[in-house]
């Protein structure tokens, strides 16, 4: 009965693993990360087409408290980060329990939509939430992603490795 259990447990384990969107931690020093997952993207890079959105939930669980705090998204092309626009940056309206205490868990939920201007190219996706009132990061990752017209396209990309970007698509 304990062998069934367990291999159980395993399995659900390695499903959420399975299902999770990679990511890698860039400075979350406010908080620890403890889930994230992008709408369809299991693999790296993350595909978006174009004239799609895209949902993210990213749970974090805090070390320190804040009134608020704020979620900001850039598109880091070429070592330089791009703001995305947000209609409404406040993590409250996405989720997250405000006031935010020490040791608590949220999930913070947002929208990603990919407009159709946008150039077909791969980049990294950099998304932080912060407590405004420290400016210290509950939350921050990384994650590769290309962006597509939906059509099949080269994908002629570098290795996810520390300090190299992706090529630019045809």
């Amino acid at each position: 009965m304990s062998r069934l259990f367990l291999l159980a447990a395993f399995l659900c384990s390695i499903n959420s693993i399975w299902t999770a969107t990679p990511y890698k931690d860039c400075g979350s020093t406010a908080g620890t990360i403890q889930s994230f997952d992008v709408t369809g993207c299991t693999t790296a890079p993350c595909k978006f087409a174009k004239g799609h959105n895209y949902t993210m939930n990213l749970g974090f669980q805090s070390k320190s408290a804040s009134k608020t705090a704020s979620v900001s998204i850039h598109g880091v092309i070429g070592g330089i980060p791009i703001p995305f626009p947000l209609s409404d940056p406040n993590a409250c309206n996405m989720g997250v329990k405000c006031p935010i205490n020490a040791d608590d868990t949220n999930i913070a939920t947002m929208s990603l939509p990919v407009l159709s201007s946008y150039p077909s190219l791969s980049l990294y996706v950099k998304l932080e939430i912060k407590a405004d009132d420290t400016s210290n990061d509950y939350a921050c990752l990384q994650f590769p992603a290309t962006i597509t017209s939906g059509v099949a396209q080269k994908q002629t990309l570098v290795g996810w490795k520390k300090g190299k970007l992706f090529e630019m698509l045809n």
